[in-house]
């Protein structure tokens, strides 16, 4: 390990959103050593004020084995020294080995890890474009440290690591855990072990835990790997999903659904929501069943988002949030008793399947589905729904046949249950749901005890 280049910034005016702003984010190399003191290198600029404390801000280092990878990433000419608005660019420091709190000698100043840095919108103006949200879901950032002891550091000065608490979590980890992976809550306990924590980040770190602990799902998007592929036809699939870091999955209920996440954390995410069609009783995954949507356009989000997931292979990761969607009662009520009812068409039939999960498991004694088949059925969802209530003898299934015996409409489900009695949940293509959300209505259905979920 040792310092590449030494950098300091004098102050220097940027427009930023149409104002003017000075900035100490330029720095430029120097030839010889450099004092330092408590707060940072002689000379260096610094704008803003540190909220946090100067000193936890005292010099910036970054590694210089990143150059390569932006330059690559960004097409760009190699950029010079101090490119990222560091004071130190360093080799063999990479984030994925330096330690919260970890202490190192540079040149005769000994410096500690304070933090990692997280970027503002003066480095997208450094940088030419909106960089800040790219940087920041790279994790190659770099980090703060402060100083323990005064110096001065010059260019090819050696770095040596004094003292390392090895249960101390690296500057990748503490990125991507506070920035990105705040729904984990025993990565976020973790965190609060780490050597000389500034105070501010515990507060920062124990107000996410207390977040965490209390959500039904969790909060922001979570990483997933598909562990599972089966096609269902020949533009379906049903994808399992189990998260990367090997934590528990959040409970969810029939009926729920995923919002999935492409574009990773970047300002060019485009989300789709698809139906859990798994069991709720068993969260080793989560299962959902996607169909590639035809889109005039193939730049609209139908067809962007539906053709990568049906393309997507077993070992490829996505990100998702967690299961939400209206609930609908799953159990007859004494005295009062609902019955459950389920109108899908086509792919329709996947938030059925968790539904009748869920009935089976709290021991529902009655459930009608009414299934319009479509081109393209998702056969095996099809054979599962046959097979679970083949062993649920009150669970009943009405397959309509257009060229047969019509639709599915009001006065059908009639035959079957008194509508003053039944929570029904519709899922299917848009027309197909409107049609009977409209008819159910006009027939008095009370709006609480109706649920529609359309797809495309």
């Amino acid at each position: 390990m040792h310092i590449l280049s030494v950098n300091v910034g004098n102050s220097r005016a940027v427009i930023i959103k149409q104002q003017t702003v000075q900035t100490g984010l330029y720095k430029l190399p120097q030839s010889g050593p450099v004092p330092v003191n408590r707060l940072g290198l002689l000379n260096d600029v610094r704008i803003e004020p540190r909220p946090w404390g100067q000193e936890h801000h005292a010099v910036y280092a970054y590694p210089h084995e990143h150059y390569a990878y932006w330059e690559r990433e960004l097409g760009r000419e190699p950029f010079p020294t101090g490119q990222f608005g560091e004071n130190l660019t360093v080799t063999g420091m990479l984030e994925e080995e330096v330690r919260i709190g970890d202490i190192f000698r540079f040149g005769n100043t000994i410096l500690q890890v304070a933090q990692p840095r997280i970027p503002c919108a003066k480095l997208n103006d450094r940088m030419g474009m909106r960089f800040s949200p790219v940087f920041m879901a790279s994790r190659k950032v770099g980090f703060y440290l402060r100083v323990l002891q005064e110096g001065s550091i010059a260019p090819g000065d050696n770095i040596e690591l004094l003292e390392r608490d090895e249960a101390s979590p690296t500057m990748e980890e503490f990125v991507r855990v506070t920035q990105f992976e705040s729904w984990d809550a025993l990565a976020l306990q973790h965190l609060l072990q780490a050597r000389d924590l500034m105070p501010a980040w515990r507060e920062i770190i124990e107000t996410k835990l207390a977040r965490t602990q209390t959500a039904r799902g969790w909060h922001g998007v979570r990483e997933f790997a598909v562990v599972r592929r089966e096609q269902e036809s020949e533009d379906t699939v049903s994808l399992y999903l189990q998260c990367i870091r090997g934590r528990a999955l959040a409970p969810f209920h029939g009926g729920q659904r995923l919002t999935v996440v492409l574009g990773g954390h970047s300002a060019h995410q485009q989300r789709r929501t698809y139906a859990l069609s798994g069991s709720p009783q068993d969260l080793t995954n989560y299962r959902i069943t996607v169909r590639r949507m035809v889109a005039p356009d193939d730049t609209l989000l139908e067809g962007v988002v539906s053709s990568h997931l049906v393309a997507m292979q077993v070992g490829e990761h996505i990100l998702c949030t967690a299961p939400h969607g209206p609930l609908m009662h799953t159990l007859p009520q004494t005295g009062n008793e609902r019955i459950p009812v389920l109108l899908s068409q086509g792919l329709g039939i996947a938030p059925m399947l968790s539904h009748l999960y869920e009935l089976e498991a709290k021991q529902a004694n009655t459930a009608y589905l009414f299934h319009e088949p479509a081109t393209s059925e998702p056969q095996g969802l099809l054979r599962e729904i046959h097979t679970l209530l083949g062993r649920n003898a009150g669970f009943q299934l009405t397959q309509i046949s257009p060229d047969i015996n019509g639709q599915i409409d009001v006065d059908l489900i009639g035959r079957y249950v008194q509508l003053a009695q039944a929570d029904i949940h519709i899922a299917g293509p848009r027309d197909f749901v409107e049609r009977l959300s409209n008819d159910l209505q006009q027939a008095g259905i009370d709006p609480t005890a109706l649920i529609a979920q359309s797809f495309g």
